[in-house]
């Protein structure tokens, strides 16, 4: 999926969820990516970058999660 920009609009226009769900599995990869880095040890202001940008993925997941509650 990372090959291709979804929008909002892609998300809600997705009766069978697959454009959803694509996006979502990419975004818990990230998330996890970042959790490992930040569990391998990380200088105070790499740690504050990490835990931005993992709330930022986290925070990606929750509106996914909406628009796909919203689709059809």
């Amino acid at each position: 999926m990372s090959d291709a920009f979804v929008s909002a609009f892609d998300l809600v226009d997705d009766p069978s969820g697959s454009k959803a769900k694509a996006v979502g599995e990419e975004l818990l990869t990230m998330d996890m990516s970042v959790k490992r880095a930040m569990d391998a040890g990380m200088t105070p202001d790499e740690m504050k970058v990490a835990q931005a940008a993992r709330a930022a993925v986290q925070a990606a997941q929750r509106v996914v999660e909406a628009l796909s509650r919203t689709a059809g």
